[in-house]
């Protein structure tokens, strides 16, 4: 018996597009459209003029009559169109050049930068507000407060202009947007902490059970450990394993969890496959590797040969230091839980950082090979036995990659730091073989001088 799952793709696009971007807009937009009607309701119940406080009374003056207004809320609503339009035009420009520059993923990161959403409601609410106000002038006797507030936001809105084209020329730059996407990690992580606390580290393979199939391909986005909980508790002696990593690809009909223990019962199975969704893109606010990946990519596509860029690429390294400091403490998990997870993450940031490695013995960049070896050094006293075990793993890429160049001064310095950190640590065996293939690049070369 298996069970197929799947998420409507109209709802989960849905979904994500408001959870993504258009959510605050829209709520900024309906605040303006109440906000214009207000205003309209005050305007109409003033009474006559005799009647008016001082306020409105002064206000008045700068208004005129209906036509006068007209004339003027005509003028700011086509003025702030035109410059609107204009201006997010070039701000898009500026977006598809830093993902070219960097990465295509820098607009995800745009998307959901919420300063970025709430700019755009604003300046859309604004729009709207004046032309409802310009609407309901031609039935209102005295628009006073409507015009000055559409002036007054049309005013605001010119400046904010400003601000809105520096920060959006902010976030393209290298170290804003690796520092974006490496924030995006973090929260990304903060909120996987739940499912881990509440899942127990597998021990082996998930053996014979009942698998849960995707009935569409796609990327398992989240996962609903409490319904998972719930499932299992109707059903004593059962386990689950799940096979797929948040962010893990599964094509139709992949398995992406493994029900054991026992013959299963189809609610059960349908019950986990409705606490797992498969969506058509990974999803940056509940997957931290998702952004880890994008961090990777920037670094390897500055430090190969596809783009040369040393300096987008120590930025990159750095933020991959941060992440390995970041997820080095141990996680707490349940060992008793019915539920097994793998945590892949802290292997997948010694993969970035290995990825980096390969890339730099391809472009013969020496100067970020050094700095990825002096990240590492500086990093090991620091890590936990098992992110130090893996560091030691990287030796099997970093030692063909150091022969693979020249040995400056930085590379024998940086790669010397490791070579001692290693030895500080316990691990003799990598620091041999890092020693052993430096003295090799630095004989060489000097053969080759004296050759020369």
């Amino acid at each position: 018996m298996t069970a197929r799952l799947a998420t409507p793709r109209a709802l989960s696009g849905l979904r994500r597009s408001f959870s993504e971007f258009l959510g605050l807009p829209v709520v900024i937009v309906l605040g303006f459209v109440v906000l214009a009607h207000t205003i309209d309701r005050i305007d109409n119940t003033a009474g006559p003029r005799e009647g008016w406080g001082p306020l409105r009374t002064f206000l008045s003056q700068y208004v005129g009559d209906t036509q006068s207004a007209i004339s003027m809320l005509s003028t700011i609503a086509g003025s702030l169109i035109s410059v609107t339009s204009i201006t997010f035009s070039i701000l898009l420009l500026a977006v598809q050049q830093g993902a070219a520059t960097l990465n295509s993923q820098i607009v995800d990161h745009y998307l959901r930068r919420r300063a970025n959403s709430a700019w755009f409601g604003f300046f859309v609410g604004v729009s709207l507000f004046v032309l409802i106000t310009l609407v309901q002038t031609t039935h209102t006797t005295a628009p006073v407060l409507g015009v000055m507030i559409s002036t007054l936001l049309g005013a605001v809105s010119l400046v904010a202009l400003v601000v809105l084209i520096y920060t959006t020329i902010d976030q393209t730059r290298p170290v804003t947007a690796i520092a974006t996407i490496r924030e995006a990690a973090v929260a990304a992580r903060a909120r996987q902490l739940p499912l881990l606390a509440a899942t127990a580290e597998p021990s082996g393979p998930p053996g014979d059970g009942i698998p849960v199939l995707a009935a569409t391909g796609g990327y398992l986005t989240r996962i609903d450990v409490g319904g998972l909980t719930r499932a299992l508790e109707a059903h004593p002696g059962r386990h689950l394993v799940l096979t797929l990593p948040v962010g893990g690809f599964v094509p139709p009909g992949g398995a992406v969890a493994v029900v054991v223990g026992g013959p299963a019962d189809p609610a059960l199975v349908e019950a986990v496959g409705a606490a797992l969704a498969i969506e058509d893109q990974r999803d940056v606010a509940h997957d931290p590797a998702f952004s880890l990946d994008h961090i990777g990519t920037i670094g390897w596509t500055a430090i190969s040969t596809a783009r040369s860029d040393p300096a987008v690429g120590a930025i990159a390294v750095h933020a991959l230091q941060r992440l390995l400091h970041d997820w080095a403490a141990p996680v707490p998990r349940a060992p008793s839980s019915r539920i097994a997870y793998r945590d892949r993450l802290p292997d997948q940031v010694l993969d970035a950082i290995e990825s980096l490695v390969v890339a730099a013995a391809e472009s013969r960049q020496h100067q970020s090979l050094a700095l990825i070896l002096r990240a590492l050094a500086r990093s090991l006293p620091v890590l936990p036995a098992t992110q130090q075990h893996g560091v030691a793993r990287l030796v099997a890429t970093v030692a063909p990659s150091l022969a693979s160049h020249l040995p400056t001064r930085m590379l024998r310095e940086d790669a010397a730091g490791l070579i001692a950190a290693f030895r500080r640590i316990g691990r003799p065996d990598a620091a041999a073989r890092l020693s052993e293939i430096l003295a090799h690049v630095v004989e060489e070369s000097r053969e080759g001088a004296g050759r020369g």
